[in-house]
């Protein structure tokens, strides 16, 4: 990573982390909100084009993404997916548990709640939703969150709909799956004032520590994605997209931040040079016949397919492209991202440019060949593209379009993340003229009654009950993922009101349960009623608190039974010390040839397992040993 003064490099970063909530509805319709692995039950094929604002204009980034002329095919389920979600029908009424739910968030977040929701469209045009729009709103403005010594501001809270879940995506055709489309989403919007990558994962973690500790959102992969506005001196706001792990936030931002640096070297080297997007020559032509008798593999390869080859020479560019601008990574993949996105040529090598040429297999001779034919100079560099007539000519066009950005420094774009901490162009960010007010719903009011009501139910903030857990006697490593449970307040109305020590309770909810999960117990099933009556046995003393875990275990896998049920069916009553000696004995004079402490054990355990403190019974095996 290297040492980086982000000070000096006028660095700014700002959060916007979505995150999944556990409603049963999807937000405007009656769909359950649930995701497949099954194969789907039908097929549908659209094509997107872009509408006009209110303002009569058109978005930047719906125009781009019409370009790429894409085949969208979404993959539908009878019972996930309905007509709302396929735009031909308006929508149902805004589903209110969900607005709740980020009615709290907002009201955690310090934010100014709006009077009314009102619901607005945002262009999507890049077949992720079909509407060619998300549903969103505005809910609560202008909060913060306490971060070190200081506040992190939050711009907005709203509630939108998720998009589909992409299966695949070669050339012109696009999959989706429907099963995510419209489950609900919390977006929560930072202002930029993370000062280095570090303070960009600690407050993405606050701000998803927060949300887990309302027991309202959905977990697990996939259910919460970060994108991340990344911007230095000199440069343009930069949203990295769609970033899942927080472990790989730090060195994204950090990489970005060094990239944006680059630009700006490049752009100050071609102003050296006297090129600016006024001064800029460029020169383009089919170039098929050049190379119709090459050794190099990919264009011999696209010439018997009966592709063309094009190119585009950029007077002054000499060596400009061989520039790193991320680890191991040359400006000539900015251009290569523009080509692979919107002219859909999307093989792993789909430009070859003329400083870069004998490394492809292409011969000193061709290389000549091709700077007469463009009549370019030692300081010039020819870009080359193949593939079908019409994919060629935009190809060249958006090298055309990002050398003009090459002069102005850094683009305003979107760019998709990779876990080694590099990026590629995903799409030029998108303006104000995106978005529209949405005339099918009716705002809707938010009462004061309403507030209130959700403000006596508000969660303690997870650092509070992190820390007040800790004072409790609870270990620092289980106070802190049991602060953002969804048993949390169940943790403590055991340990209020059964006086149930902190440490068992919580060594059952964030080490039993945990145990339990991986050996495929969905102990996640088991309701908080369920739970606290095993709790209740234990403070009558009917039960020992190993035990715990054998009890859960069959709860959770016979959902109609209770405590009691599982008591008499284990047969797991606490075990008195007279009878372990009774056991104890019985086990070691049993056997005519002597038994280690081992063997003993295992015996004795097999026996008492559930009803008895194991140290207890190692206690009193031992004591029989000694005589």
């Amino acid at each position: 990573m290297g040492e980086v003064d982000y000070k000096a490099l006028g660095f700014k970063c700002g959060l916007e982390v979505h995150q999944q909530l556990a409603t049963q509805k999807k937000l405007f319709c009656h769909c359950p909100a649930v995701l497949r692995r099954d194969e789907p039950d039908g097929e549908i094929l659209r094509h997107m084009r872009p509408t006009l604002s209110e303002l009569g204009e058109y978005d930047g980034t719906a125009l781009m993404e019409f370009k790429t002329k894409k085949n969208v095919i979404y993959q539908l389920y009878r019972d996930t997916v309905c007509t709302y979600e396929m735009d031909d029908t308006p929508p149902f009424e805004i589903n209110q548990n969900a607005l709740d739910i980020v009615l709290e968030i907002s009201l955690l977040l310090n934010c100014s709640i709006v009077d009314e929701i009102h619901i607005s469209r945002k262009q999507y045009l890049d077949g992720s939703i079909p509407t060619g729009f998300q549903r969103t709103a505005i809910v609560g403005v202008e909060g913060v969150i306490p971060y070190k010594n200081r506040k992190i501001g939050i711009i907005q809270v709203a509630l939108e709909e998720d998009a589909c879940r992409e299966v695949r995506d070669v050339g012109h055709t696009i999959t989706f799956k429907t099963d995510r489309l419209s489950i609900p989403l919390v977006e929560v919007v930072t202002h930029a004032h993370m000062k280095n990558p570090k303070e960009v994962v600690e407050v993405a973690q606050k701000i998803g520590r927060l949300l887990r500790a309302t027991g309202k959102v959905r977990r697990g992969s996939g259910s919460v994605r970060q994108d991340i506005n990344v911007s230095v001196t000199g440069g343009e706001r930069v949203e990295i997209k769609g970033v899942q792990k927080l472990q790989h936030i730090e060195k994204l931002v950090h990489i970005e931040a060094l990239r944006q640096k680059a630009l700006l070297d490049i752009k100050k080297e071609l102003k050296k040079r006297g090129i600016a997007k006024e001064t800029l020559c460029t020169k383009e032509k089919e170039i098929t016949n050049l190379f119709k008798n090459t050794n190099c593999g990919m264009l011999r390869k696209a010439i018997e397919n009966g592709d063309v080859i094009r190119g585009i020479k950029l007077e002054g560019f000499g060596e400009i492209l061989n520039r790193i601008v991320q680890p191991d990574i040359s400006f000539a993949q900015e251009f290569s991202g523009r080509v692979r996105v919107i002219a859909c040529l999307d093989n792993p090598i789909n430009i070859m440019h003329s400083d870069d040429l004998l490394k492809h297999g292409i011969t000193v001779n061709e290389r000549e060949r091709l700077m007469r034919s463009f009549e370019a100079k030692h300081e010039d560099v020819v870009v080359m593209v193949w593939g079908n007539e019409e994919d060629t000519r935009t190809a060249i066009e958006e090298i055309k379009l990002r050398t003009i950005d090459a002069t102005i420094g850094v683009p305003n774009e979107t760019r998709q993340a990779f876990p080694n901490g590099s990026t590629t162009f995903e799409r030029i960010l998108p303006g104000p003229d995106r978005m529209y007010p949405d005339t099918d719903l009716p705002s809707t009011p938010v009462t004061q009654r309403r507030l209130k009501q959700i403000k006596k139910f508000l969660p303690e903030f997870p650092w509070v009950r992190e820390a007040m857990y800790i004072k409790l006697g609870v270990p620092k490593h289980l106070a802190r993922s049991l602060a953002i449970s969804k048993r949390a307040r169940l943790f403590d109305k055991v340990v209020e009101q059964l006086k149930i020590k902190p440490t068992i309770v919580a060594s059952a909810f964030e080490e039993d349960f945990k145990k339990l999960r991986r050996e495929g117990c969905d102990v996640d099933l088991l309701s908080d009623d369920a739970i606290y009556r095993v709790f209740q046995l234990m403070a009558k003393r009917e039960i020992a608190k190993e035990s715990l875990p054998i009890i859960f275990e069959y709860l959770a896998n016979n959902r109609d039974k209770n405590a009691g049920d599982a008591v008499k069916k284990l047969d797991i009553h606490p075990l008195g010390i007279g009878e372990l000696h009774k056991i104890v004995e019985g086990i070691t004079t049993s056997h005519s040839n002597p038994q280690t402490f081992r063997q003993i054990m295992g015996d004795v355990m097999g026996k008492v397992r559930g009803k008895i403190d194991g140290k207890i019974v190692s206690e009193v095996v031992e004591q029989c040993l000694k005589g």
